[in-house]
């Protein structure tokens, strides 16, 4: 055999060991060990004399919008042109979507609140707060802003930022050590050693920021975020990631008894299967922390609000998506750094309770997640600027007595902002009463905003997209509303199930002498009533932004993962006529080949079908006198079943040794294909 012949076997056989799950694995690592002897990459030049500042170009005496960077002019403030005169003082303002001021932006926001705030301090008429804050901000984004604003010669920069931190792009390395984690200590571990790369992160940054401020001899005020504690819950999807061996069923099982137990208002017996919850899943799911503060909350109010925060900080992981928000072990970390910077310290969680009689924040401040009312940000701004008084050189002043100035924002612009709310909240899975409170504040503070909700029942029942519906380019007018729906984002004017919103929405209309019920229904019947109805897309079956098709992390699937025991899917229909549900299914590989899955029509068992781990086609009859006219809820029960729990954690830690992150959360039933046909369209 010649030297040609042994190279294309020797060719082939490395591709043949290449190409399986390990191969990848050691070309990963072969990678890792050559990315580790790599130089590092030079630091980026200090120079402050861009003219580029966030998406204008310095042009003068002033910043001037870049057209060419259009796309990204909505995460930015609202402003063509920003005068830069050279007679004023000037404070930057840094930061995320909530100094943005959500849903209030381009109306309100904290630059504008800070501006008025300081405008009424004797001897600071002449400063000028220049929005630098960015929607969708990380920390990467934060350092160069403010790098870029050095060239602005402030005076003062001002920085509300932290809930986006965990957005890491993780090194292989970072990988590697996340995959150890994982063999020995499961998803607890891993979360764990996680936090800790954030919290690292968050005080290079604040160094950063330091170096920077130092640079422009501006000091830095630094704002410490807060969380809604007393009303967010996280989404229903979220479960709990896998656990070794059969602990996920046993957890599960342990999760509806706790269930049970405070359904009927035994606490302490909830609170002891709870804590059961959190010492089987080590820290690794939100759901049991969040049950531990619901069986404490009556009695023992301190260790249930404790556990409000252990909820809200488990569920930052990179294995799954959530909402943004900031670990309490970074908010000790900007605290810390403020000491060691000489940063003045704005702690937004220490303001918000001494407002609020030492009370969990919820939504007097917060409209969502961590975007704050106009109260909560008119009490941030004051606060921020009594803190730069002193700064400025101006006389001492307090934020009582800023407040106590503070304009009213017009009823209008309040009205929209919690119309927003609700849309927000409920396409992160909140609650009804959650949707109902802001809806109702909404109508409460403008009667006149109903007509955006009537036009929300119609662009978003509509199966057209939102550019091409009448009703949206009317209430696209209003600037707030139009910076949120705007329709380039399709995750945010997606075709969502959100009937729960719409629904609420059709019953504050009512309540408001509306009619909008018989409206509603006929339009949705119009749109969605089909001699076929596919269930899988995203209006018949995802609720939320998380449940979308194609949404989350982990290797992408041509079928539906069920994320927890129960699925909801959605068929709307006209007349109720006998209908025919026909499904692709299968269970996921566990204990037994085969099990029991139970499907139910609006509430109403239907029928208990066995189904195995192999692809099975399944034909079932849905009874006219099940459905009803407008939509019919159908149900999946997914049976609890063991799985090999030690696999899974294996397969995930093999995933990011090759660089790829998966998602934690098991499943517990798929899907390929799930349409209904009324069996007189059938037969014709």
């Amino acid at each position: 055999m010649n030297t040609d012949d042994l190279n294309r076997t020797y060719t082939r056989r490395l591709s043949e060991l290449l190409s399986s799950a390990d191969g990848a694995a050691t070309l990963a690592l072969l990678q890792k060990l050559q990315r580790a002897h790599a130089p590092e990459a030079p630091a980026p030049d200090a120079d402050a004399g861009t003219d580029t500042v966030g998406v204008w170009r310095r042009t003068g005496t002033e910043l001037v919008r870049d057209a060419g960077r259009r796309e990204e002019w909505r995460y930015w403030a609202d402003l063509e042109r920003v005068p830069l005169p050279v007679d004023r003082r000037r404070v930057v303002l840094l930061g995320e979507s909530a100094a943005r001021g959500y849903f209030f932006d381009p109306a309100h926001n904290l630059a504008t609140l800070l501006g008025d705030a300081l405008g009424r301090i004797s001897g600071l008429s002449d400063v000028q707060v220049v929005d630098l804050a960015r929607t969708n901000a990380t920390h990467v984004d934060l350092e160069a802003t403010a790098h870029q604003a050095v060239a602005l010669a402030p005076d003062a920069l001002v920085v509300l930022a932290g809930n986006n931190w965990h957005n890491l792009d993780l090194t292989p390395g970072q990988m590697q050590l996340l995959a150890g984690e994982l063999r020995s200590g499961g998803f607890g571990a891993a979360r764990t050693l996680f936090h800790r790369l954030v919290v690292e992160q968050a005080g290079r940054t604040l160094d950063a920021l330091a170096a920077t401020a130092h640079a422009a001899g501006a000091p830095i005020t630094l704002v410490v975020p807060e969380f809604n504690l007393a009303d967010w819950q996280d989404e229903r999807s979220l479960v709990c990631p896998v656990l070794p061996g059969e602990d996920s069923r046993v957890w599960l099982e342990l999760r509806a008894q706790a269930q049970l137990h405070l359904a009927r208002g035994e606490h302490e017996q909830g609170a002891a299967v709870a804590e059961r919850m959190r010492r089987l899943d080590g820290g690794s799911s939100h759901v049991s922390a969040r049950l531990l503060a619901d069986a404490l909350a009556g009695h023992r109010p301190a260790e249930a609000e404790q556990a409000l925060v252990t909820a809200k900080d488990t569920v930052v992981s990179p294995f799954t998506l959530h909402s943004p928000r900031v670990l309490a072990a970074v908010q000790d970390e900007m605290r810390r750094k403020a000491d060691e910077h000489g940063f003045l310290l704005v702690d937004l969680p220490k303001l918000l309770r001494a407002a609020d009689g030492d009370r969990a924040p919820g939504r007097r401040f917060f409209m969502d997640y961590c975007h704050l009312t106009f109260e909560g940000l008119a009490l941030t701004a004051a606060a921020a600027a009594a803190r730069l008084a002193d700064q400025l050189g101006a006389p001492a002043t307090t934020t009582e007595e800023l407040l106590s100035a503070q304009t009213r924002p017009a009823s209008a612009t309040l009205a929209v902002a919690h119309f927003l709310a609700a849309v927000h909240n409920s396409h992160y899975g909140q609650p009804a009463h959650i949707l109902r409170h802001h809806l109702d504040e909404a109508l409460a503070h403008d009667p006149a905003v109903a007509v955006h909700l009537e036009n929300y029942l119609d662009y978003q029942t509509r199966v057209t997209p939102h550019w091409m519906c009448a009703s949206y380019e009317k209430s696209a007018q209003v600037p707030e509303l139009a910076r949120y729906l705007v329709v380039s984002d399709t995750r945010l004017t997606g075709k969502l199930a959100d009937h729960d919103l719409r629904e609420e929405m059709v019953r504050a209309l009512e309540s408001t002498g509306v009619p909008t019920a018989k409206r509603y229904e006929d339009l949705l019947v119009a749109e969605h009533a089909r001699a076929e109805s596919d269930l899988l897309v995203d209006a018949a079956q995802a609720a939320t932004f998380r449940e979308r098709r194609g949404s989350g992390v982990g290797t992408r699937t041509a079928f539906l993962r069920a994320a927890d025991l129960t699925s909801e899917f959605h068929l709307v229909v006209d007349e109720p006529t006998d209908t025919e549900l026909r499904l692709t299914w299968r269970l996921p590989a566990g204990e037994t080949d085969a099990d029991t899955v139970q499907v139910a029509v609006n509430g109403t068992a239907l029928a208990a079908q066995r189904l195995g781990t192999a692809w099975q086609n399944t034909e079932l009859t849905l009874p006219a006198a099940l459905l009803r006219r407008g939509r019919n809820v159908i149900t999946i029960g997914w049976p609890l079943r063991a799985v090999d729990g030690h696999r899974l954690v294996e397969d995930a830690a093999a995933a990011l040794e090759r660089g790829t992150t998966p998602s934690g959360f098991p499943a517990y039933g798929h899907l390929f294909a799930c349409t209904a046909r009324p069996l007189a369209a059938t037969r014709d």
